[in-house]
């Protein structure tokens, strides 16, 4: 029996520094029906003629131009039509700054096709160049219509290996059934970024479908928690704001609307009065332009959710998952160097750390207080090195100093 096709989508705007990691370690793969397609959106730094030059001799890797730069969701959507008229059986989505573990496409595919219930699957998302740090491993959803990635920032413990069902996946890597795409409908290109995975997500579960994690297909993503500054930062914020709006209305049950709008007025007085607080009154416009947004959308986000029932979508199916205490992203918590910001236990400070932490010292006497949460991972090791040199390694099973 033949393998099914999968369509390999790795999205790219000048990304020629991340191709080598990301075709090097995709065509590492085993699978044997795979096509690895660069959707390049009219880059303008060589990315198409590097991977011509360096993967194109292999039959499996193609390249697909888009007419512009049509943005995440518009080139995706290019890439997708393209598959689904080329009878692809999955589409695997994935950003061009990452790096494929070899069985990752196979264990995804064995996954979906061992359930014909399963629409989509998330891989367990780590950061590049930290791969004990969990990047996504799936999305959670906010009743005021935000999503964030479950697990980041945590270290990659035996909980995140879990099989779970999950609202929602990254757009940064996952890999959809092509037959659910013919119901739900592609990306929603008017949310130029951010939350359209969402957006679709929702639609997979109205589709009578179901989203769930695999942790044994594993993708390394050079993920970055920052906002950026000035005008970019500015936009992402306004945008991220906007587009929660703009899912509630295309994907709330209209039972949910009052519910949803008092929650998201008690959002609005939080995020404005923080606002002010802390003197950045430019997040007070992007609010005020955001309302204005909203209400020019709504007519659009009725004739999205007549779609929808044309499609034979039940809408608000995935209601269940979604979160009624947390409002906002808690927030990024990522190490640096493998340290976790400085933290107080009992009164006194303490320093969580990843798998790995380095930490410069000065010569001399020092004295290290330690402990683990995780016992059963095994000991703590100490490397003590000057100038590239180990002078010793310390091996601890139990708390001490």
């Amino acid at each position: 029996m033949d393998s099914p096709l999968v369509h390999i989508l790795a999205i790219n705007w000048n990304g020629l520094e991340h191709l080598e990691d990301c075709f090097s370690t995709l065509l590492q793969s085993p699978y044997p029906n795979a096509k690895y397609i660069l959707v390049d959106n009219a880059s303008d730094d060589d990315s198409v003629a590097y991977v011509a030059a360096h993967f194109g001799n292999d039959d499996r890797v193609e390249i697909l131009q888009c007419p512009g730069n049509l943005g995440w969701s518009g080139g995706n959507n290019y890439a997708m039509e393209r598959s689904l008229a080329a009878g692809a059986d999955y589409i695997f989505l994935i950003n061009n700054d990452t790096a494929t573990a070899p069985d990752a496409l196979e264990t995804m595919v064995t996954m979906l096709e061992a359930d014909e219930t399963l629409g989509a699957v998330a891989p367990k998302m780590v950061l590049f160049d930290y791969p004990e740090i969990i990047n996504s491993v799936g999305l959670t959803g906010s009743i005021i219509g935000g999503a964030w990635d479950i697990g980041v920032g945590r270290l990659d413990a035996p909980q995140w290996n879990e099989i779970k069902e999950v609202i929602g996946v990254c757009g940064g890597a996952w890999m959809i059934r092509a037959s659910v795409l013919h119901k739900t409908g592609l990306l929603p290109e008017e949310f130029d970024i951010y939350l359209d995975d969402y957006d679709l997500s929702l639609r997979v579960w109205d589709a009578g479908y179901r989203i769930q994690t695999c942790p044994e297909a594993v993708v390394r993503h050079k993920f970055s928690a920052s906002m950026g500054e000035g005008k970019r930062a500015r936009y992402k914020y306004y945008l991220n704001t906007r587009n929660r709006y703009r899912v509630m209305l295309r994907n709330y049950p209209v039972r949910t609307w009052f519910k949803a709008g008092i929650y998201s007025a008690i959002g609005e007085v939080r995020a404005l009065g923080r606002a002010i607080i802390e003197g950045e009154f430019w997040r007070v416009g992007a609010h005020l332009k955001v309302y204005g947004s909203t209400c020019a959308y709504f007519i659009k986000a009725m004739r999205a959710r007549r779609e929808h029932k044309k499609r034979g979508l039940s809408i608000g199916t995935f209601w269940h998952f979604i979160d009624h205490k947390t409002l906002f992203c808690p927030g990024l918590i990522m190490p640096e160097d493998g340290w976790y910001p400085e933290q107080s236990m009992a009164g006194k400070p303490y320093r969580a750390f990843a798998k790995h932490a380095y930490l410069d010292v000065e010569s001399g006497t020092h004295t290290l207080h330690y402990a683990t949460p995780y016992p059963n991972l095994g000991p703590v090791f100490i490397k003590i090195t000057q100038d590239d040199t180990v002078l010793e390694t310390l091996e601890y099973t139990e708390a001490g100093s």
